[in-house]
């Protein structure tokens, strides 16, 4: 897989809490790669600030995302369905400076921005019914489609340059013994569908603009995500695999997207469909209900000491 920013290898422990760390032997990957994204923007402060409006910004990968354009004294423009919720993840005294908009303020925030990073979409760990899974669907589409319309309608001299899209891994479908990369072709079930359909409405950017599809694994990290919801389970001595336990799990931490969300605003060689980066890990739900259960054990042995 290629990741246009440097690497270096995954030695050091991964924290899941600021009291629990699980070494990177007790994540156990056979044959997988693991990396570190250390982008350039880490390495000096940027000359220009930029200005970035934010769909999905209360989400997990959104609230991380604030902080750190706010850390880098980056203006910050919060495009919310719930001005009031975003208020209190966001409150002034902590945010000098952000702006925060409902819909239909939304057109005053896109215009005059540097950038857009368009995150939102109904969370898919949920149990899907057909009116769950429209749901899914729809509000990806719908709000990358507004995101679209207003930086399309923005005046020339107004108009964002960069459109940051998320999008995901499952693009390319399931399979227990299939390698995908940036290029392979999308798969043929129902997220792969809804995938399909968000990039394409994301493309329908004007060509002025750059757009960057970031297709995202199982986001991991210690404040929420995928893993903040299954180690209660095995705390409890009630987790376990999901069927054969062989299904791929592909994963990133969230400070690691978040550093290629933020090199894709500024580094020029994140353009088009063939700069689509998937998760920089990878494992099978076996090898990671490894890795929790041992989390259980460190636990147990903590609590007995």
């Amino acid at each position: 897989m290629e990741l246009l920013c440097s690497t270096t290898s995954l030695s050091s422990s991964f924290a899941l809490s600021s009291a629990l760390v699980v070494p990177s032997s007790s994540f156990p990957v056979p044959g997988s790669r693991r990396f570190m994204v250390l982008c350039s923007s880490e390495k000096s402060q940027k000359e220009n600030q930029m200005t970035v409006s934010v769909t999905g910004a209360t989400g997990f990968i959104g609230r991380r995302l604030v902080q750190r354009l706010r850390a880098d004294n980056n203006s910050i423009r919060v495009l919310t369905r719930s001005k009031s919720n975003a208020e209190q993840i966001f409150p002034a005294k902590d945010f000098p400076g952000i702006v925060i908009a409902e819909e239909p303020d939304w057109k005053n925030c896109v215009q005059g921005s540097t950038a857009v990073v368009n995150l939102a979409g109904l969370p898919i760990s949920t149990r899907w019914s057909p009116e769950i899974k429209k749901e899914i669907k729809d509000s990806r589409i719908r709000v990358t489609s507004k995101v679209v319309e207003l930086v399309n309608n923005s005046p020339a001299e107004a108009r964002p340059t960069v459109l940051v899209s998320a999008t995901a891994v499952g693009y390319y479908g399931t399979s227990e013994t299939g390698v995908f990369d940036e290029n392979s072709p999308s798969g043929k079930d129902y997220l792969s569908e809804v995938c399909r359909e968000w990039e394409a409405t994301a493309l329908k950017a004007d060509k002025d603009v750059r757009v960057a599809l970031i297709r995202i694994g199982v986001v991991l990290g210690k404040d929420g995500g995928a893993l903040a919801m299954m180690i209660p389970f095995f705390q409890m001595f009630a987790g376990g695999p999901l069927g054969s336990g062989q299904q791929w799990f592909s994963w990133i931490h969230v400070d690691d997207l978040v550093n290629l969300i933020y090199e894709a605003l500024s580094n020029p060689s994140y353009k088009g469909q063939g700069l689509k980066h998937s998760a920089i890990g990878a494992g099978c739900w076996q090898e990671l209900l490894m890795g929790l259960r041992r989390i259980r054990l460190d636990l147990g042995k903590c609590a007995s000491s």
